[in-house]
Order: structure tokens, then sequence, then C-alpha cells
């Protein structure tokens, strides 16, 4: 067998303070680069092999993949063989994005997003009523209660938020006789030449009859749902042609009798924060909003809103006729006094003036010269006026005093789940998904373990097998590296430099692959001793895999745990750069030039000192617990 096949060679490694470092490393190992810190291990393990063993899978590709990966230098090295693909997992976060979460890149969350699309039990999101298919009777008659005497259009939802020209797709509907549709909110003649950017997403609904809904046109109407709901995969859109933005979707495998309403049938897309078919519609599925907090807009809540208790407004006194004339119908609308002082208001009266009141028509009276003229409308609210006016600006200065009122806080219509309202009430043995992100990873992997097939059917079962067979493996090895008190809805960018590392090897052991090399940086740091055994044992799984594992550590476990010890120094930066020491923990400790082996063979120790510096009282304030009079027990200065 060649050296290339079973060694990793390095010969004249010079990268940062290496000095012509020759070193022969054996491959299907665990092996552990030591030694003082700024002695060399880094420049060696990440910028030399992990960097040439990048460079050159990269050459490897052709030119034109290239182009879009751009140019690695090469590492100050003569020659390196026996190289595999390598993989780094550094200590860093989790990176900025705040859709990232523990969940996602684990991929639990997109296991769990298929489990819920395939057996999750939908419930109303209004009455919690379990969600359940609607006959045609029912549908029938929920369609005449809401358009009854108005003129609709009966459409049959074909492409939901998918992408491409659907060229062909026009012309098959025309050839089976349908004249219009519905292109992505826009109604279009399908004779004409539709031109759809296919690099976007469409919805597209064919138009299979217009008519008026009344009793005697009850059999054209119930033609109308037969075929739009054949066609419509068991959805049928109605839109009113006299009031288009007002539409009901109606389904006959999803929906809530006792409320009236249809939902569209759940799709792994549904459960994502990141797709448009999931997400809050409010917050776009971040789970907060950066907003005007009314906390700060209303700093002294003794005050009514005629004395300026909105910081934005002022009082009634300072503003102009025509405003003041706006919030005195909105007040006599609500039914409320704007002489009531702010922190008395009712919720309803709080809502409607910093919210708005939504659909709500509201008479104005606007008197002048004697002579009253009332005018309606709607109220938008203070804050979205606010919102509007931010948005807008140009001017830096009014963009700061508006931004002194707003901060991040949770999102008021998912309260911070980040999914919408038909998600949220989806359940599996009673949790909802954001229930089950929730809890701690050990928690999650007792539920999956002992409750979650207790409580399906033998067809759910079948169904969920793979997914939850998958879910559980995931959960374990996040348990093995010692992130059992981590929760899937944890967002990455809230990890520590070592949460993050153990999560990245958590994910490369469930993705199995063999013969890569993993370059990894101190994955000990933090960890309970507990949990450093676990964690030794899930890097001897990786290399028992059949990968060659290289762990740049200081901690003494992980050393007695190597297969193979590189020691550097004899001292940090231009008095290391040199191997003192390789092979077994023997080889190590008996090396004279190793001080690590020096301190492993208790040769060497660090000494308790045997005086202490005096503790002075004055420095030290004394602390009372809430539960107790006596001072707490001061800790000891000097260590």
């Amino acid at each position: 067998m060649s050296d290339d096949v079973d060694r990793i060679i390095v010969r004249g490694a010079r990268e940062h303070n290496l000095r012509e470092v020759d070193l022969t490393l054996p491959k299907n190992k665990l092996i552990c680069f030591t030694g003082v810190s700024g002695s060399g291990k880094s420049s060696l393990a990440f910028d030399t092999l992990y960097a040439e063993g990048q460079r050159r899978y990269i050459e490897s590709l052709s030119s034109y993949a290239r182009q879009f990966m751009g140019q690695l230098a090469k590492p100050d090295v003569d020659f390196v063989s026996g190289l595999s693909p390598s993989i780094s997992i550094e200590q860093k976060t989790g990176g900025a994005n705040p859709r990232s979460t523990v969940g996602t890149i684990t991929e639990i969350h997109d296991y769990l997003r298929v489990l819920f699309a395939r057996i999750g039990k939908g419930h109303c999101p209004q009455c919690d009523r379990p969600i359940e298919a609607q006959s045609r009777e029912q549908i029938i008659a929920g369609v005449q209660h809401a358009f009854d005497g108005e003129r609709v259009l009966a459409l049959a939802p074909m492409v939901r938020n998918q992408k491409g020209e659907f060229r062909d797709f026009f012309d098959d509907l025309v050839r089976r006789g349908y004249i219009r549709a519905r292109v992505d909110g826009e109604i279009v003649r399908l004779a004409d030449r539709i031109s759809l950017d296919r690099q976007m997403r469409h919805h597209i609904e064919v138009v299979v009859d217009r008519l008026t809904v009344s009793a005697g046109e009850r059999s054209r109407l119930a033609e109308a749902v037969s075929q739009a709901l054949t066609l419509g995969d068991g959805s049928i859109l109605f839109i009113s042609e006299e009031n288009p933005k007002k539409e009901l979707l109606v389904s006959s495998k999803y929906a809530c009798a006792n409320c009236r309403l249809s939902f569209d049938p759940p799709t792994p897309q549904l459960f994502s924060f990141n797709s448009p078919l999931g997400m809050c519609p409010k917050c776009d599925g971040l789970g907060e909003t950066y907003t005007f907090d009314p906390n700060l807009l209303i700093p002294d809540q003794t005050k009514s809103f005629r004395e300026g208790a909105i910081d934005t407004i002022g009082s009634m006194r300072e503003m102009g006729r025509w405003r003041r004339h706006i919030f005195e119908g909105i007040a006599e609308e609500v039914g409320f006094s704007l002489d009531t002082p702010w922190k008395e208001l009712s919720r309803e009266a709080k809502d409607a003036l910093l919210m708005g009141t939504g659909e709500r028509h509201i008479t104005y009276t606007w008197r002048s010269r004697g002579r009253v003229h009332k005018h309606g409308g709607t109220w938008e609210g203070i804050v979205p006026q606010l919102l509007a006016r931010h948005k807008k600006t140009n001017n830096s200065m009014q963009r700061a005093m508006l931004e002194k009122y707003m901060r991040v806080i949770v999102c008021g219509e998912c309260h911070g789940e980040r999914l919408n309202a038909q998600a949220r009430h989806v359940r599996i043995a009673g949790k909802t998904l954001l229930q089950l992100e929730a809890a701690p990873i050990d928690e999650l992997a007792r539920f999956f373990e002992r409750d979650v097939m207790r409580s399906l059917s033998d067809v759910e079962q079948f169904i969920a097998t793979e997914p939850v067979k998958e879910i559980r493996a995931r959960l374990g090895f996040l348990e093995n590296v010692g992130l059992q008190y981590l929760s899937l809805d944890r967002r990455a960018n809230t990890l520590s430099g070592g949460e993050a590392q153990r999560i990245r090897l958590a994910s490369q052991i469930g993705s199995g692959l063999v013969g890569v090399l993993y370059v990894l940086d101190e994955p000990s740091i933090g960890l309970h001793p507990r949990d450093n055994t676990r964690l030794l044992e899930t890097l001897q799984r990786l290399r028992d895999q059949g990968n060659t594992v290289i762990v740049v550590e200081h901690d003494e476990d992980t050393m007695r745990a190597a297969d193979h010890i590189v020691d550097f120094g004899p001292g940090p930066g231009v008095r290391g750069g040199e191997v003192v020491a390789v092979g077994s923990m023997n080889d190590v400790t008996s090396t004279a030039r190793s001080i690590t082996g020096q301190y492993l063979s208790g040769k060497k120790k660090i000494e308790i000192p045997a005086n202490r510096r005096p503790v002075d009282p004055s420095t030290i304030p004394a602390t009372k617990s809430a539960s107790s009079t006596k001072p707490k027990k001061r800790p000891r200065r000097g260590g």
C-alpha cells in the first residue's frame, strides 16, 4: 500500500511561524495537535493542511465552476501528499442571519416540517376545533351565505407559488376550452400571449364560471363547484366582481364548518418561516418587528391624549383644527373621552388610536362658520402613520428623532412564533411545531422516543417512520456533543463559538461522510467534564466511520484519548514553530523538550501558592440574599 493511501506527508511547512516542519500523520486516526499558545498548531492544521485540501478540491472542478468560487492561495509548504477532501470546524459564531436557528442548521426543522405536513392535525385558528373535510353541499351553502345576490367568479387554483413560464400549461387550458385565468392577481385572457418570468414564483387560478349567486342559479353553482374542485385538487376560490377584494377560498379537504373558513392543503413550505407560504405576514417570519414602542411614545401615562400623552403628537391645542376633528371623530365612534388619562383608557381605545380601526367606517364631523359637514372614512392609526414617515423621509435629523421612539419588539400577530396562524395550529400528539422546537433537546428526544408513535394510527406510523428515525438520530448527535440544554428555535447568532462548532460537528456525524479530513479548533471549550467524555466518544465515532480527525487542543482528556499526538513548541511566536514531540502518549511524555509532556507525566506541575494575598474587606461589598439576612460567603482572592 502506498504512502498516500494510509499517511499524510508534509515537507517544508513554513506558514506563519512554522520552521521547515516535516511531519508524517496516519490516516483514519484521531490526532491531537497540542502545545503552548502561539506555537504553530493552527498554522499547520488550518492554514496548511485544511487550506491545501480546499485548494486542491477547487482545482479539480471545471473552469466554469471555479470562476464562481475564486482562487485560493497556495500555503507556504514544499510538499503535501495523501490529503483527503477537508472540512474545517472552527471556533466561530453561527453567523448574523436572524432566520438561522439550531433546527435549520441541523436540518431537524426540515424533517419536522415534512412530518407535520403529512400527519399533522389541523385546527381552526379562531375556534381551535379540528379542521375537517367539507361536503359539496356545505361549500354551496357557505358561498350562498357569503355572496348572496352578488355576481362572482369561480376559480380553480392550479399553480401555487411555483417558478416557470407555463407556456404549455396555458396552451393546454385553451385546448380544453377555458377562456380566462387569474395570474398573480390579474385576470387575463388565455388566448393572449402571456409572458411570465421563469425565475419568479407565480399563482395561477383558472376561471371556471361567472355567475350570480342566487337560489335560482343553485344548479349552475353546484356544477361550477364540482368542476373547480376537480381542477383545483379540492380547492375553489370565489371573487366578487363588484368588490374584487372580497374573496373566499373554499376547500373540500381542509375547512372549519363552525367558522366557515377554508385553508390551503398543508405542505412542508407551510411550516417554514423562510417561505412566503408559512411566514407570519406581519413580521415576515422574523418573530419581531422594528417599530414604535408605545412605552416610549407615551412616557407619562397620567396625561390624557388631549394634554399630549403621545410625544410625537403633542397636545391638541398645538395641532390644527382638521387633525383635532379626526381624533374627536375616532373617540366618538369608539366610545371614549380624549380627556381620560391614558392609563385609564380601555385596550380598545388605545389600539384604535395607535394601530387604527381597520375596515371600520368612521363618521367625522367638521364644523365651520356655523355649518356642520359630515364625512366618513377609515383610520389607519398613529403608529402606521409614523412608520410611513420614517420610511419616506430623507431628512436624517427627522429620522433620528423618530427612531428615539422605536425599538425591536416581539411581533404582535405571531407573538414571536414566526409562522402564520394556520401553521401555528397544526398538532401532532397534542403538540404544535413551535412547542416542540421550544423544548430542550433532551426533552424533545424523549418525546420522539416514547410519546409520538403511541398517538398515531397504523397508517400514520408507517408515514412517520423515516422522518422520526432521522429526527431521533440528529437529536442523539446533539446530546452526544453536550448540547442537550439548547432548543431548536434558538437563533444561530446567539450561540457561543463552542456551541456553534459542536452543532456543526453533530451535523457532520449525521451526514455519514467517509474518507474526509476533519480539522477542529478546541471543541472542548466550555464543556463540563461529563460532557467532555461524550464529546470524545463523538470524535471517535467520526474516526471509526473512516475519517481522519485532527483536533487542535489543550485538554488533557483529549490528548489521552487521541491515537496520535503532535506537540508544537518549545515556546510561542518566534520561539515556536517546531515539532518537539510526536507519536503516542508515552512518546510525548518521554521527550525532554516537550513542555506538555513534562506536565502530563507529572514531572512538572503548577503548585498551589503557599501564601495568598490578604483580603481587604473594604474592597468587597457585603451582599444579602433575598431569603436570608446573613451576608453571602465572600470568595477568596488570589485563586
